[in-house]
C-alpha cells in the first residue's frame, strides 16, 4: 500500500494545494492527515474544506482542540495562544463540530498515526523530538494491539527512525528502506505548512509498506501568496517571517 502522510497545515492554503496536487500525481491508496488542519496562519476555513474532501483520514493536533473549545493549552506562547483564539472566531460551529470528532489515533492494518507522541493515551501532546524517537519506537513495538509502523507530527520537523534488535536506526537522507525483520517504524512527516527545520518548503512523506520505503518529498509552494492572506487579515507579520526562514 502506497501513502501519502502529511502533517501542520496550520491555514497555510497554498501549501496544503501544492501537496494535495502533488499526491495525485503519485498514485497512492491513502491520505492521512496528522492533524493541526488549523492555527497560525489565515486561511483556517479554505484547509478545512480541502482536508475533509480530499483526505481518507484525519487525526486531531492540539490547534485543531483549541480551535474548537475555550481550552488554551498550558505552557501556549503568546502569539499561538492569539492565532488559536482569532481561528477559532473565523470558524462556523459545523466546523468546530467536526474538529471535535476527530480521533486522537487513526490506523490501518499495516500502519498507525497520531499527531504528538505514543507515551500516553492522549496522543494530541508530547514531541517525538530526536532524543524522544528511542521510546516511542520501544512503545509501538511493545504493545501487541498496535501496528509496528506508526507516523506522528508535532515537531514540524521530519524524521524517519527504525528499531531492530533493540537498536535503533535514524535516517535524515530523503529516502528510506526499513528492513524486512524490523521492531518498530516511526515516520514524521514534517510540516506542510510551516516547516521549523530551516526550509520554507512544504514537507510531506510518501510510505510504500510493501517496499518497506519512505521518501520525504519537499515542495515550492506559492508562498508570497500565503504572505498576502496573513497581510490582509491583519495577523502578525512574525507569522510570515517564520514561513520565509522555515523556522
Amino acid at each position: 500500500m502506497r501513502l501519502a502522510v502529511f502533517a501542520d497545515v496550520h491555514a497555510n492554503l497554498a501549501a496544503l494545494e501544492a501537496v494535495l496536487d502533488d499526491i495525485d500525481s503519485r498514485g497512492v491508496d491513502l491520505r492521512v492527515c496528522l492533524g493541526d488542519v488549523v492555527g497560525y496562519n489565515a486561511q483556517p476555513r479554505e484547509c478545512l474544506a480541502l482536508v475533509r474532501e480530499r483526505v481518507e483520514h484525519v487525526v486531531a493536533g492540539n490547534h485543531d482542540l483549541s480551535a474548537c473549545s475555550d481550552h488554551r493549552a498550558p505552557g501556549t506562547h503568546r502569539t499561538a495562544r492569539e492565532m488559536q483564539e482569532w481561528t477559532a472566531e473565523q470558524l462556523r460551529e459545523n466546523e468546530k463540530e467536526w474538529l471535535r470528532g476527530l480521533p486522537r489515533r487513526v490506523e490501518g492494518a499495516e500502519w498507525m498515526g497520531v499527531h504528538g507522541c505514543y507515551l500516553n493515551d492522549f496522543h494530541v501532546e508530547g514531541y517525538v523530538t530526536r532524543t524522544m524517537v528511542p521510546a516511542n519506537l520501544e512503545a509501538i513495538a511493545a504493545n501487541p494491539g498496535w501496528p509496528k509502523l506508526g507516523f506522528c507530527g508535532h515537531t514540524h520537523i521530519p524524521v524517519t527512525a527504525y528499531s531492530r534488535l533493540g537498536s535503533v536506526v535514524e535516517m535524515s537522507v530523503p529516502r528510506m528502506r526499513w528492513p524486512a525483520e524490523f521492531d518498530a517504524v516511526l515516520v514524521n512527516p514534517g510540516a506542510v505548512g510551516q516547516p521549523r527545520d530551516g526550509d520554507w518548503r512544504a514537507s510531506y512523506a510518501i510510505v510504500d509498506t510493501e517496499q518497506r520505503t519512505v521518501e520525504n518529498i519537499r515542495l515550492r509552494y506559492d508562498l508570497e501568496a500565503t504572505l498576502r492572506s496573513i497581510e490582509a487579515a491583519g495577523l502578525p507579520g512574525a507569522i510570515g517571517e517564520r514561513l520565509e526562514k522555515g523556522v
